[in-house]
């Protein structure tokens, strides 16, 4: 009776060992690794750049012995990074993940942080629960600085007289993702009258004598799209009397001459008559005026003369 009690007793106990040990030998504890490439290019984020985006890689890798589904989340506060949702991995197997980082347009220049997280949502088909292992990497990204100002509009035709001096209003249009004051200087670009200016190879600057007599202009320009006003001015001491087609290129700062216009083209007229736009008399009115005193005098002489007798 005691034998038979106590192997009563044993049964249950050997049967739940048997039944636990593939059970055991089965269940394997979840593991991912996440590691993203640094290298990341910088980001555009001007509004004439076509995506104002940059791509990274990020290696994942299922380090347990069993198959793994595993869901990826990505967080870059103003950026908007995307990439693959959930992907399935094999025993010890990896993949390589490509992401994108987007910025809005105007964004503004500095680093930001992004960071991907990998998850383990299921093993072998089973979900994971309270027993889901992740891992994260972070990366910095960066969004390059930039200011881009162009010449919005200038005067079509624009007459100078004797003097040789004209001045106009010249609006700029700018987009920048920084705030930054910065001077600009207008360099003049002239070309014979049947010539294109547009691409020209060997632009000529400040034709027929003309001189930069612009007050400084300086910008303040803030984040986003902005407007400006600025003045040029400038004189030549040429007695040419031929028509000029000149436009105008900006520089920025101490950079070299620009090659190319930034404005239409505008034609230059020497008054001959009048006054020119900036109110200057034409090239011929003092030669007229000279020639009217010297007739007005010679008459007075010869009336003089003529009752002297």
């Amino acid at each position: 009776m005691f034998c038979r009690a106590v192997g009563t007793k044993l049964i249950p106990v050997i049967l739940l060992c048997l039944v636990s040990i593939p059970v055991q030998s089965y269940q394997v504890a979840p593991g991912v690794e996440i590691d993203c490439n640094d290298n990341a290019e910088h980001i555009d984020s001007s509004p004439d750049h076509p995506t104002r985006a940059t791509h990274f890689s990020c290696i994942v890798e299922n380090t347990s012995s069993v198959t793994e589904e595993i869901e990826l989340q990505y967080s870059a506060g103003e950026l908007a990074v995307i990439g693959p949702y959930s992907i399935t991995l094999g025993p010890r197997d990896s993949f390589t993940i490509t992401v994108q980082a987007r910025a809005p347009v105007h964004m503004e220049a500095g680093q930001y942080e992004s960071s991907v997280t990998a998850t383990v949502s299921k093993v072998s088909g089973v979900p994971t629960g309270a027993l889901a292992q992740s891992d994260s990497d972070d990366i910095s990204l960066t969004v390059d600085p930039y200011i881009d100002c162009n010449i919005y509009n200038t005067p079509e035709d624009v007459k100078i007289g004797a003097d040789g001096m004209m001045k106009f209003d010249v609006m700029l249009d700018c987009s920048s993702n920084l705030e930054i004051v910065t001077n600009i200087r207008f360099v003049m670009i002239g070309s014979n009258i049947n010539s294109n200016l547009v691409g020209d190879p060997n632009p000529i600057l400040w034709p027929d004598g003309f001189e930069d007599m612009s007050p400084s202009c300086d910008l303040v320009v803030e984040i986003g799209f902005s407007m400006h006003n600025c003045t040029f001015a400038a004189n030549s001491k040429s007695t040419s009397l031929s028509p000029l087609v000149v436009c105008l290129a900006m520089q920025v700062e101490d950079d070299r001459d620009p090659p190319f216009c930034s404005s239409k083209t505008i034609n230059i007229q020497k008054s001959l008559l009048g006054f020119g736009s900036n109110g200057s008399l034409g090239i011929l009115a003092p030669f007229i005026l000279a020639s009217l005193f010297l007739l007005a005098s010679i008459l007075f002489w010869r009336r003089r003369f003529a009752e002297s007798k």
